[in-house]
């Protein structure tokens, strides 16, 4: 009888070979090729991070650098009160002065009380006469509360549910065992939020008839007390400091506000005031918040200075010739050149080269970074502000009129690395490190591609392998009955 294998049983039955290992072997070495360009994958897979890495600092260094184009960074100043009563705030466009103020009254909001009821009057709404009507100043009628059963409690509920449309706010104040009062308050502080409360008639009313029905002057008045009116903040500005508790000194000049702020009392200050009195606010310009921005793009620059040299770096070669340490980019010729005109902004723009940004405290160090002395900066900048900004940072980033300064040239060469345009902050595409990455992409993509397909070959080598070796067991078993049959026939013989 012919024993027979079956062409998926690989393994040698017949032959006591290790086929499996065998068809391993074979299509580890088939695969060289593509073990090889994996391997290939990775690295440019690595140079694409160490691209983005670079592309990241650059775009960093170029917002670091228009930062310092904007005006509002080259105002910075500091303002500050004589007094606990009055905070001054410096904004973006304040420039240095001072004055004096004198704060007679703070904005107040209107707040009235009503008559006392008992806490077990569960009618207490009827009692002080609800519905009311709520009016303005005018007497024009903003609307109507129409709780007319309940408690205290109850009716201030039903009010600020209201608030946003009445402009009042209401709270039950117990002001004796048993006994409470509803207190009524303005939304809002200042002479234009006063409210009034009137017997409801659900219409306007002659604003002279007013405080009597407020009051009870008048038949079916309510009976309210003012707690506070509605008044507006005033501030004069005085000729000169006003002594604690003095008079305010004639020639002054008074300024209202709704509120107790006091927003642009000089240009780009806000001015708050908590108390009544006198203070002296001044603004003074601000070199460290100037020196700040410009150490921001120092550091912003040797950032991309120190991403650039880890990822160039050169390595150790051993004795037997192999590279260890070296960065995914060594040799780069597009990152050693860009790291060239950084330092060459600090060390060849200022006056087409005949300024030191030295005198400004920007210097480029013997380890390929900049070094920033502040003091430096601020010493010149406190001395000619305008010469500074011209030599740092010109207005002007328009690359068909380039000017010297220092933020001009850094704008420019990472503009050119990142495609990025400093008027739109839009990318190009088109900057050097962009079209690096997208080199390194395109590789990436096209072996891939070859990987799949040898994918697709490994597995068509792996079929004709295996029916190789299957075969071979077939044709071994084959060999292997007919030794055992003709070993039969010639014993038989034999005997």
């Amino acid at each position: 009888m012919v024993s027979s294998v079956s062409s998926s049983a690989v393994d040698g039955l017949v032959s006591g070979l290790d086929t499996a290992s065998i068809i391993s072997q074979l299509l580890q070495v088939d695969a060289a090729p593509q073990t090889q360009m994996k391997n290939s994958v990775s690295t440019a897979q690595a140079k694409v991070t160490a691209l983005q890495s670079v592309n990241s600092k650059m775009s960093a260094l170029q917002t670091a650098a228009q930062n310092l184009t904007k005006a509002s960074t080259w105002v910075a100043a500091t303002a500050t009160s004589s007094a606990d009563g009055v905070t001054a705030t410096a904004g973006t466009t304040a420039a240095p002065g001072t004055v004096n103020v004198y704060v007679q009254n703070l904005a107040t909001s209107r707040s009235v009380i009503t008559p006392t009821v008992l806490s077990t009057d569960k009618d207490a709404a009827g009692t002080l006469g609800f519905p009311l009507d709520v009016v303005d100043t005018h007497g024009t009628l903003v609307g109507t509360i129409r709780h007319t059963t309940g408690t205290l409690s109850e009716v201030a509920a039903e009010i600020n549910k209201a608030s946003s449309k009445l402009g009042i706010t209401a709270v039950a104040l117990r002001v004796s065992d048993g006994t409470y009062r509803l207190q009524v308050t303005s939304t809002k502080s200042g002479k234009d939020s006063e409210f009034h409360l009137v017997p409801s008639t659900e219409a306007n009313v002659d604003p002279a008839d007013i405080a009597g029905l407020e009051t009870g002057a008048a038949p079916g008045g309510l009976a309210l007390t003012q707690m506070a009116p509605a008044q507006d903040a005033t501030l004069y500005l005085t000729p000169g400091a006003v002594p604690s508790g003095g008079a305010v000194p004639p020639g002054s000049i008074p300024v209202t506000s709704s509120t107790n702020t006091f927003a642009d009392l000089m240009q780009g200050v806000t001015v708050t005031a908590t108390k009544v009195g006198g203070a002296t606010v001044s603004v003074a310009a601000n070199p460290s918040a100037v020196s700040d921005s410009v150490k921001a793009l120092v550091d912003a620059a040797n950032a991309a200075l120190s991403t650039i040299a880890s990822v160039t770096k050169a390595g150790t070669i051993s004795a037997s010739g192999t590279n260890s340490g070296s960065g995914p980019l060594n040799g780069n010729a597009t990152l050693r050149a860009l790291k060239t005109q950084i330092l060459d902004v600090v060390t060849t723009r200022l006056g087409g080269g005949s300024v030191s940004s030295a005198t400004y405290g920007i210097q480029s160090t013997r380890d390929g970074q900049l070094s920033f002395d502040a003091d430096t900066f601020k010493a010149a900048y406190t001395a000619d502000a305008a010469t500074t900004q011209k030599m740092v940072a010109p207005t002007s980033i328009d690359s068909s009129s380039p000017t010297k300064g220092l933020v001009d040239g850094f704008i420019a060469v990472a503009q050119k690395a990142t495609g990025i345009s400093p008027v739109t902050n839009v990318a190009s595409g088109k900057g050097s490190l962009e079209l690096a990455i997208q080199g390194q992409n395109s590789t990436i993509s096209d072996l891939s591609q070859r990987i799949s397909d040898w994918d697709v070959r490994l597995a068509a080598k792996r079929t004709y392998y295996q029916k190789y070796y299957s075969n071979l067991e077939v044709a071994l078993g084959k060999l292997q009955s007919q030794s055992s049959w003709l070993s039969g026939q010639l014993s038989s013989l034999s005997s």
